[in-house]
């Protein structure tokens, strides 16, 4: 990112005219970057999210007065699960139900979330399959995973059932909880809430705005909604502020929930690739949870940063403090300093380019971003293509130092605009106002790592 801060987002409470409607060949590879292969027009819809669209019934099912909510013993995700129902339940109907293991007494009235010990959970599923139904008087989630079950209970509150009634369904899911070389699902979120999940995300303003380009919290440019985590930069008007006309979102991030040092990271996101949209998905190093073992700087990650239509690039970046002196580091006759810029901060960027094919389609399509870190290395891939590798025992500055590309990371969503003054891109929003509303879409994300190597840090 080319411009930092670390400020907590506030939600304005303002009167506003907005719009988020619409949401709706490779060049010569002479660079030693790869691209995918090309694939025709007709075959864009195997890029194409269907997730949130499914087969429902919605059957009767007695009122809720007397019922427990019951789960299996030791089983603190399905425990998690259940006091989202249990929420539900008494906002939308003012029903407060009890939560109880099922070391309970039984009885008819219950509605069972997980591989409890009653007769009606013991359906067997594989563990990216998820089902809900009526049996009896009970009311069934059942899964083959904690987070097949999490979706299970999220999709059933998302659909919002009348009282005495239910919504049930059976959904095979993309989950897998082990990905090939050893890695193993340690942390997630499917995004099938409502809202943004507080356990795993905060929003905090990592990118600057101006008075132009005003950076917010409100739902309408950030949100959990349809099974995605949904970010749009838009037009904007407001009578209160008549010069700002651009409204983007504030960064949802872990970086007091989760950090993490190595592993393989995986989205399946919609991108704006859009000439003035300025898309992100990255890692900083100065988490509170891990904390840093480099303090001469701070490591950034760049998994995509999105600067061209059909190009995503990949960098990485140390960012020094004003303080840190190149001249008294190194002999200036034999290297020549830096200066630092008046942001306080520096920074040496390493990159990569993945280049998509022309195509119409593109900004309406889900593809498959990853990242992997071990101790000797990162990789950047587009649907299982490497587009960048980088060498963790080499230095990507003077500073010789690599023990920071070792910190702990945390991850962030960015999508922003290019505009003068808050970047030095060459492009801005104000000649591309067909680029608006920019829509950047986060179908999952989900981290792997291996036992015994890497570290993860959850808040508390």
């Amino acid at each position: 990112m080319l411009k930092l801060k670390r400020i907590v987002c506030l939600a304005m409470a303002t009167s506003i005219i907005l719009s988020v409607a619409g949401c709706g060949t490779p060049s010569a590879n002479n660079d030693g970057y790869e691209t995918r292969p090309a694939y025709k027009q007709e075959e864009a819809k195997v890029y194409e999210d269907k997730d949130h669209l499914f087969d429902y019934k919605t059957v009767d099912f007695a009122d809720l007065d007397g019922y427990t909510i019951i789960v299996p013993e030791g089983n603190t995700s399905a425990k998690s699960s259940a006091v989202l129902l249990q929420d539900y339940f008494k906002e939308a109907y003012g029903v407060t139900l009890s939560i109880a293991t099922d070391n309970h007494e039984e009885n008819a009235k219950e509605i069972l979330i997980g591989a409890t010990n009653r007769k009606e959970s013991n359906k067997t599923l594989k563990e990216n399959e998820l089902s809900v139904f009526v049996s009896g008087e009970k009311l069934v989630f059942t899964a083959g995973h904690n987070v097949t079950l999490d979706t299970a209970v999220k999709k059933f509150i998302r659909l919002a059932p009348e009282k005495s009634k239910a919504a049930v369904f059976d959904l095979t899911t993309d989950f897998v909880s082990e990905k090939e070389n050893g890695y193993k699902y340690v942390w997630g979120d499917e995004f099938e809430g409502i809202g943004l999940d507080p356990n795993n995300w905060e929003l905090i303003q990592k990118m600057a705005g101006n008075e132009v380009v005003e950076v917010s919290t409100d739902k309408a440019v950030v949100d959990v909604a349809d099974g995605r985590l949904k970010m749009h930069a838009i037009s904007y008007f407001n009578k209160y502020k008549p010069k700002v006309r651009y409204r983007v979102p504030c960064s949802p991030v872990t970086q007091n929930k989760m950090n993490f040092v190595y592993g393989y990271a995986e989205i399946r996101a919609r991108i704006p690739y859009s000439t003035g949209v300025w898309a992100s998905w990255w890692t900083q190093g100065e988490g509170s949870l891990g904390g840093r073992k480099n303090f001469d700087y701070m490591l950034e990650i760049d998994i995509y940063e999105i600067f061209k239509t059909y190009e995503k690039t990949s960098y990485l970046i140390q960012w020094f403090p004003a303080e840190f002196d190149y001249n008294k580091r190194y002999e200036p006759d034999k290297e020549a300093g830096v200066s630092v810029s008046h942001s306080s901060e520096e920074w040496e960027p390493h990159d990569h380019v993945y280049r998509f094919e022309a195509s119409d389609s593109l900004n309406y399509e889900y593809h498959i971003y990853g990242f992997e870190w071990t101790k000797d290395e990162m990789i950047m891939t587009v649907d299982g293509t490497v587009n960048a590798r980088y060498d963790l025992t080499v230095p990507i500055s003077k500073h010789k130092d690599v023990s920071g590309y070792h910190d702990p990371q945390f991850f962030v969503f960015n999508t922003h605009l290019f505009y003068p003054g808050l970047s030095n891109s060459d492009v801005s929003i104000e000649t591309s106002p067909q680029s608006l509303p920019a829509c950047h879409y986060i179908d999952y994300i989900r981290l792997y790592q291996k036992d015994g190597e890497g570290k993860l840090y959850l808040a508390k």
